[in-house]
C-alpha cells in the first residue's frame, strides 16, 4: 500500500512540475525512425525547488510501435510516458526501458526524472518509432 501511495504522489508531483517546465518538441532526422537525446534532470528537497523533470513531446500515430531506452550517468533516471490527453501508458511509468504499440494518434509526452528525487543526473534517451 505504501508503495502505491508513493507512486501516486510521485505522478502528481511530476504533473505539477510538468506544467511549470516547457516541453521540448522531438524531431526525427530525415529518413530516420530513431533519435538520441541528451539532457540533465535535477533533484533536491522540495524547499529548494524540488525536482525538475525534463519533458519531451513527439507526435505519433495509433498502432505505431515506440521503443524507449534511457541510460544515466548515476543509473537513477527513469521516465513516464503519457498518451495524448495525459493518459498514463500502461507499463511505462518509472522505468528505463519500454516498448509497445501506441493506443492513440497525437502528441505523446515523455517525462524524465531522477528515481530517487534527490540526485542530479545526466541522461541519454533513445526513442524509436516505427
Amino acid at each position: 500500500m505504501k508503495k502505491i501511495t508513493v507512486s501516486v504522489l510521485l505522478v502528481m508531483l511530476l504533473f505539477v512540475n510538468l506544467i511549470a517546465a516547457p516541453s521540448k518538441r522531438v524531431k526525427f532526422p530525415p529518413g530516420r525512425t530513431t533519435v538520441i537525446l541528451k539532457g540533465r534532470t535535477t533533484g533536491g528537497p522540495s524547499e529548494s525547488g524540488g525536482m525538475e523533470p525534463v519533458s519531451y513531446t513527439l507526435r505519433a500515430r495509433k498502432g505505431q510501435t515506440m521503443t524507449l531506452h534511457l541510460t544515466s550517468a548515476k543509473k537513477n533516471a527513469v521516465f513516464g510516458l503519457y498518451a495524448p490527453g495525459m493518459d498514463l501508458v500502461e507499463g511505462a511509468q518509472s522505468v528505463a526501458d519500454w516498448s509497445g504499440t501506441l493506443p492513440k494518434t497525437g502528441d505523446y509526452e515523455i517525462i524524465v526524472f531522477p528515481e530517487d528525487e534527490k540526485t542530479n543526473t545526466a541522461f541519454t534517451l533513445e526513442i524509436t518509432v516505427r
